[in-house]
């Protein structure tokens, strides 16, 4: 019963979408044996279209489209976006999950259904797989570092593979949860170092975790057009302080519907709507959202529909409540890409 109870917890907190219910086992396993590099030593090869969850070259990215978003009349960018999804690995006596977690996953497919479709069909769109840590990591950090080690390697490499094969001027980058945390790694670390490739990035997604204002190295969006910079958000029930996450005047914060960091409430004629478990987009003009010390405070209507919804936590949503204003604001930004 107690695991039952911890991985609901799980995944309502962590999962990609507005609580798609998946069929999931009743045996929720965490790793019990100390990290063994020896499971994860070998580099996984990015030619092999098998450790890609998505690539335009391979996809169709109709498939993964709202089924009533009218996209017809959109344009395709000169922009390939990196996109890196967040933790699935929920059940494993593993640190790290193994190329198996690839194949047939019903939590990646949600992933990309919910928040990577933003941005499909409008540049060259690649969605990598990794060998994530598992969630536990967040709990055991000596044996959860090393995890994110290796997690950490994968994308490295699906990066450097990503842009020796790039087939447009620029590029984006998107993560959510745990992989934004691999995400500020990479841009602090490998890309800010190399003038060649931060030339090319213009415009990161750093979405549903934490980030101080003296974090990253490259600059925070500022307004709804600007270029060459970051955008960061995390979604909360209005009013509520979290107590198992990081806020204060130090973190930031870029509201998705006006792409400020003030604190004044959006109005809900702003909001253009909710992309739910359905695949389809509803409930336009109801949200209205605001900063609050590195925190996005939101406010759901009280509806009948969306009152199953209601918790203090977001973050599984990140994406959702936003998807079309999330659309709507990049195709924006492209449109004064040179």
């Amino acid at each position: 019963m107690k695991k039952n109870v911890i991985f609901l917890f799980i995944l309502l907190v962590f999962s990609c979408g507005i609580n798609k219910k998946l069929s999931y086992s009743s045996d929720y396993l965490i790793p019990t044996q100390e990290f063994n590099k020896y499971q994860v030593f070998v580099d996984l090869d990015y030619n092999n279209s098998k450790n890609w969850a998505f690539r335009s070259d391979f996809h169709d990215y109709k498939k993964l489209m709202p089924k009533n978003y009218k996209y017809t009349n959109e344009n395709k960018y000169d922009v390939s976006v990196f996109y890196i999804h967040p933790t699935s690995l929920f059940s494993s006596e593993y640190w790290n999950a193994d190329t198996t977690h690839f194949v047939n996953n019903q939590f990646i497919d949600l992933c990309l259904e919910n928040q990577a479709s933003v941005f499909a069909g409008l540049g060259e769109l690649y969605a990598t797989h990794y060998r994530e840590m598992h969630i536990y990591s967040y709990s055991d950090t000596v044996n959860g570092l090393k995890a994110f080690d290796v997690a950490y390697k994968d994308v490295l490499l699906a990066f450097k593979y990503f842009f020796n094969n790039l087939k447009t001027d620029k590029f984006i980058i998107v993560s959510h949860s745990q992989c934004t945390n691999h995400a500020k790694k990479l841009i602090n670390e490998y890309i800010y170092n190399n003038v060649k490739i931060l030339d090319k990035l213009v415009l990161s997604y750093l979405i549903g975790m934490d980030i101080s204002k003296d974090e990253m190295l490259i600059n925070l969006c500022e307004h709804p057009h600007q270029l060459n910079c970051y955008l960061s958000w995390r979604s909360f029930n209005h009013s509520y302080y979290p107590f198992d996450w990081k806020y204060g005047d130090n973190y930031i914060s870029i509201n998705p519907i006006d792409y400020t960091s003030s604190f004044l409430w959006t109005a809900k004629k702003l909001h253009k709507g909710i992309l739910l478990p359905n695949k389809k987009i509803f409930f336009k003009k109801s949200l209205s959202v605001r900063n609050e010390k590195g925190l996005l405070w939101v406010k759901l209507p009280n509806n009948i529909f969306l009152n199953r919804f209601k918790r203090n936590s977001y973050h599984n949503a990140d994406f959702n409540l936003f998807w079309v204003n999330m659309r709507s604001n990049f195709i924006s930004r492209m449109e004064n890409l040179e």
